[in-house]
Parts: C-alpha cells; structure tokens; sequence
C-alpha cells in the first residue's frame, strides 16, 4: 500500500507513472474539437470528446500551436500526438500536444500533389505561356465574394494609386463546393462578351480546406486557356493554390493586385512631362545646331570671293533651309502624335469617358452612393450621367 502525505503528492505521483509508461507518454489520439480557447499567451485550451461522450482535457503550448497549418474549431475532427500528465494544481488529467492534423488532410495533401505534379509535366505552369498584362486597361474584370473584404481591399488601393478606372464585379463563392464553378463562370463571362483587359482572381487567406476551390482542376484549366490575362491573388503570402501557378501573375495578396494591375497616376503624369521635356530639348538642339551651321555657311569665304558663283550658293542655302524646315516639321509631328497618344491614354481613364460609356452614378445630397445599405425607400436620389442629372425616388431596394 502506498501512502501519500497529500493529494498533490498523489498527482505527483500519477504523474510520475504517466511519464514511464510508454502509451502515455508518446500516444496519438483522434478526436472531436468539442471546447476550444486559444489564449493571448498563444497557447491553446482545448477538449476532444468521441461518440461515447468521453471527453478529455488538452493543451498545445504556443510553440507547438504556432506550427499548426490551420485554424482549429470547434466541431473539427482531428488528430493530435503528444503525453499526458497529470496537473497537480487541480487535478486533472490532460495531454499535452505536440502537432494536431485535421482528420483527412494527408489524404487532401497527397491528391494535391498528385494534381500540381500532372498540370506541371503538361505544362500549364510554364514561363512561355504566360501573358503580359495590359498597361492601361481600360476596364479591370474581379471576381470574389460581394460581400467580404477583399472586394473593398480591391476597390480602396486602386482609389489611392488612380482614381481614373474601371471595375466591373463578378459575385462569386470562395470557398465550398461552388467555388470553382463561379470561378468558371466569372471567366467564360469576360472572356465571352470582351468587356475587360485583365481579369483579378481573388479571396482572403484561410486553411487547405477553405482554398480547396482554388485548387480544383477544372478551374486551373479554364485559367490556363483564357485569352484574357489572369492575376491570381488568393489568400496571404504564405498560402499557395494551383491557381497561383496557372496564372499569368501571381500577387501575394489582394491588395497587391491592385498595385500590380494599376499604375499610380502621379507616375504617368510624371512619364509625359518628362517625354515633353526630353521632345522640347531635342527640338532646341537640333535648330541651334542647324543655324550654327547656317552661320559658318554665311560667313565662308567663298560667299565673299568674287569668282565664286553667287546664284548657286543661294539655292543651296534655300535647300538647306527647305531641308531643315521638312526636318522640324517632321520631328514635331512624329512628337506630337506620340504626345497626344499618351494623353488619350490617359483621358480614357478620366470619369468623363466612363459617363460615356453609358455608366452613371448615384448619389444623395452632394454623396455618393456605393451602398444600398446608404439608401432608403421614398428617398430622392440623384443620377448623374454624361450630359446631365436626373432625380428619382427609391421605391424599393433590393440587396
């Protein structure tokens, strides 16, 4: 018989006996996600239970939790290793994790590369099929949720870089079994009726089963024959779909697909003043030059010399003269249309041009409306398009 001069020694105790016996001490266990607390500290408390109703205590300390590939919750099924222990401070039984798997994701993972080693010997990810990006698109085509952040990511940094564009949406699900059908039908939309320069695919981050959709083959390959070109933002920098490969572009996130896809306008601006500059210094220099050497011309000495033929020196210098003309006339010509090209270029980005296309927009009181949620029925709204301003009334709103 043993005896124990408090109940912590015993703790103490069946602890001890935890850490030699070889099942407890290294043991995996497979479980349902039935209590979960990630704490500050970046541990996390949790509790995995089974059919039976049994339920036990685990814990993953924060350097073992950091290595965790996805966002563990409750009702998630899945597979943890580590030892139990007993805690002395309130008695309980407990393991203490070292990794934890999702129930299956081996599985996802070997079928996904299976699939990305298939497209590669195909060669759907290769360099030499890939296509440049337009660098004035006149119309950017998105396709993502309606509704999450992405969309007003998106919307907000294009904002910031240059006012002057273009965007049409394409609502679609981003994770599920619908997602890579949207996707699909995202595509065939622009492709079909030719409406955009450059198509964004996009979602925020999330685990290997929220970014399945993405790796959908079906989708990799509707990617991969789009005549338009394709900028794959899914997820954060450290997520990796099949879209990313197939893709012409990849950007790490959103955001930066909204950097890629847009120029900043105070670079443009900045490209045709130094083009003028360089088009008027040219000009300068090429007319000094020429009268320069129209002054050593006038002021040889065979212009002067009595046996020298004046009539003939004369046409001459008139060719010389019509040359020069021809000369500047041209450069300016050539300048000017390469001038007037860029600027249109720029025009087309203008608000104005939008309004022409046959857009409009609302707003209320001076404010513009992007929302429904902004507006309110038996409101007076005013609609803006290119020649003039409308008012109507909201008599229902549909979201």
């Amino acid at each position: 018989m043993y005896t124990f001069k408090s109940v912590t020694d015993f703790f103490k105790y069946c602890n001890e006996v935890a850490k030699s016996d070889s099942g407890l001490s290294s043991l995996s266990l497979t479980g349902e996600i039935s209590e979960i607390s990630p704490a500050a500290s970046g541990h996390c408390y949790f509790s995995l239970k089974d059919d039976n109703g049994s339920v036990v205590s685990c814990v993953m300390f924060r350097s073992s939790f950091s290595r965790v590939t996805f966002r563990p919750k409750k009702g998630d099924k899945v597979t943890v290793t580590g030892s139990a222990s007993f805690y002395a401070g309130n008695g309980r039984f407990q393991i203490i994790c070292n990794s934890m798997s999702k129930v299956g994701t081996g599985d996802i993972r070997e079928a996904l590369n299976l699939l990305v080693k298939k497209l590669n010997d195909e060669g759907l990810f290769d360099a030499a099929h890939k296509k440049p990006l337009p660098r004035f698109p006149r119309r950017i085509g998105v396709i993502t949720s309606s509704d999450g952040a992405v969309i007003h990511d998106i919307i907000n940094t294009l904002n910031r870089r240059n006012p002057h564009f273009d965007l049409l949406l394409y609502p679609a699900h981003v994770q599920g079994t619908e997602c890579p059908g949207d996707f699909i039908s995202g595509i065939n939309y622009f492709e079909e009726r030719n409406n955009v320069d450059v198509i964004i695919v996009a979602r925020g981050g999330g685990s290997l089963e929220d970014l399945m959709g993405f790796n959908d083959e079906n989708l990799a390959r509707r990617i991969y024959s789009c005549e338009i070109p394709i900028i794959s933002a899914v997820g954060h920098e450290t997520n990796n779909s099949i879209s990313d490969y197939v893709a012409d572009v990849r950007a790490l996130t959103p955001t930066a697909a909204a950097e890629i896809v847009l120029e900043p306008l105070e670079s443009l601006q900045r490209e045709v003043d130094e083009w003028k500059y360089t088009l008027s210094s040219a000009i300068d220099y090429y007319i000094s030059n020429q009268k320069n050497r129209l002054q050593l011309l006038k002021n040889h000495k065979a212009l002067h010399s009595p046996g020298y033929s004046l009539s003939i020196q004369k046409e001459k210098l008139t060719a010389i003269k019509t040359r020069l003309n021809d000369i500047i006339n041209v450069i300016l010509s050539n300048e000017k249309q390469r001038t007037a090209r860029v600027i249109d270029s720029l025009a087309m980005l203008g608000p104005a041009n939008v309004l022409k296309r046959g857009f409009s927009y609302v707003s209320v009181n001076g404010t513009t409306v992007s929302s429904v949620n902004q507006l309110e029925t038996d409101t007076d709204i005013d609609i803006t398009l290119q020649d003039g301003t409308c008012v109507a009334t909201i008599k229902d709103i549909k979201k």
